[in-house]
């Protein structure tokens, strides 16, 4: 986190909201309002959105919820697009239908919302599971892509015995479960 973040940190739990804000204002809502736009949204739904997105971190703040660890303008644009999400998907829900070529729409719109989902799901998985040491990226690639054995991985990490192997993939998997519940706007992403 840089001297800046820290500043804006202690400006909103101050109170001085105007510091925040405008250090938001100029360097966040660009992204979101990117984002927003780029996925089928209108000026005034990135608006609407990013301010959500900073109550969400002012009152993250103000409860000591916060994660120092993480940049102010990542977690606004997370927050930010699981709330575009989930707008998304609750507007479709109350779209009325005229006629069966609208549903044809509608199933290619939300086959694109899913797929646009499963794309930020992957790429923040891979954010994570490049966080791993080089063994643990190989045991569990073994493991969950290839369906490697136990006895196939003592092989090809060169363990003494099948219990090493299953204790390092052990190891590796709940290091890789700490990584994430580690970061709640992941934890966030996956869950939806």
């Amino acid at each position: 986190m840089s001297e800046k973040e820290k500043v804006i940190i202690e400006s909103i739990r101050s109170g001085a909201n105007n510091i925040a804000l405008e250090y938001l204002y100029d360097i966040s809502l660009k992204k979101v309002r990117q984002y927003i736009l780029k996925n089928n949204g209108s000026k005034d739904d990135a608006n609407d959105i990013f301010q959500d997105a900073v109550i969400v971190l002012f009152n993250q703040i103000r409860l000591n919820k916060f994660n120092e660890a993480y940049s102010i303008d990542a977690f606004i644009y997370s927050v930010a697009r699981n709330l575009w999400i989930d707008k998304v998907r609750r507007d479709k829900k109350f779209t009325k239908y005229d006629s069966p070529d609208d549903y044809a729409v509608i199933a290619s719109d939300t086959n694109h919302l899913d797929a646009l989902i499963q794309k930020e799901k992957s790429a923040a998985m891979k954010t994570v599971f490049n966080l791993l040491d080089e063994k643990c990226r190989n045991i569990l690639t073994y493991v969950i892509y290839e369906k490697r054995s136990m006895k196939e991985i003592k092989e090809l990490m060169g363990y003494s015995s099948e219990d090493v192997a299953k204790t390092n993939h052990y190891r590796c998997k709940q290091y890789l479960t700490k990584l994430v519940k580690s970061n709640p706007s992941l934890v966030d992403l996956l869950r939806n």
